[in-house]
């Protein structure tokens, strides 16, 4: 009898456990939306998505779905500069002068901000979700490395401390580098 309680008990915890779990359906795609939306060794891209239930909330998720391309795509990017003005800083510049790496860096966030900022959904897609009556909306952003590169070294060119020790083609070779190893 003793047992048959603490079976009863242990089925009923499990039972418990497993209907406190979370309430988020996992989404199966039965088509990968956007299949464009991959990032290159030339372009940074991100597909972001937002679930919506119902039509009220659509154009919401859309903006959504864009809003978090252009975060993640930032976020991508300014990681990708991180490693090019590190690898850069520790090759060009002398270990005495940490202050250029740590103002290429924030030089970077700022461009890198106003460059996504500005970018176009280049994909958007829909599909129904797994719930009756939710929508999951897709936006695909991208941004060319050419275009940061190019607006970084301009920033730095107009920096005068920046550009004594700037050197661009040894920057362009380091940024193509990092740029070959973020494709998916």
């Amino acid at each position: 009898m003793k047992r048959v309680r603490l079976f009863m008990i242990a089925a009923m915890a499990a039972l418990i456990l497993v209907s406190c779990g979370s309430s988020k359906e996992a989404v199966q795609l039965t088509t990968i939306p956007c299949q464009e939306c991959k990032a290159t060794a030339e372009t940074f891209r991100y597909l972001g998505q937002e679930v919506s239930d119902s039509d009220y909330q659509s154009q919401y998720a859309r903006s959504m779905a864009a809003n978090v391309a252009r975060t993640e795509l930032a976020a991508m990017v300014s990681a990708t500069i991180e490693r090019v003005t590190d690898n850069y800083a520790g090759q060009i510049v002398n270990n005495e002068n940490s202050d250029f790496s740590r103002n290429v860096k924030d030089l970077a966030r700022t461009v890198v901000n106003q460059l996504v900022k500005g970018t176009p959904v280049t994909c958007e897609a829909k599909e129904a979700g797994s719930k009756k009556g939710s929508t999951i909306y897709y936006a695909c952003v991208e941004l060319t490395g050419k275009s940061v590169l190019d607006e970084l070294a301009n920033q730095i060119s107009n920096d005068e401390k920046l550009r004594v020790e700037f050197e661009y083609e040894k920057f362009k070779k380091v940024f193509e580098e990092e740029m070959s190893k973020i494709q998916q």
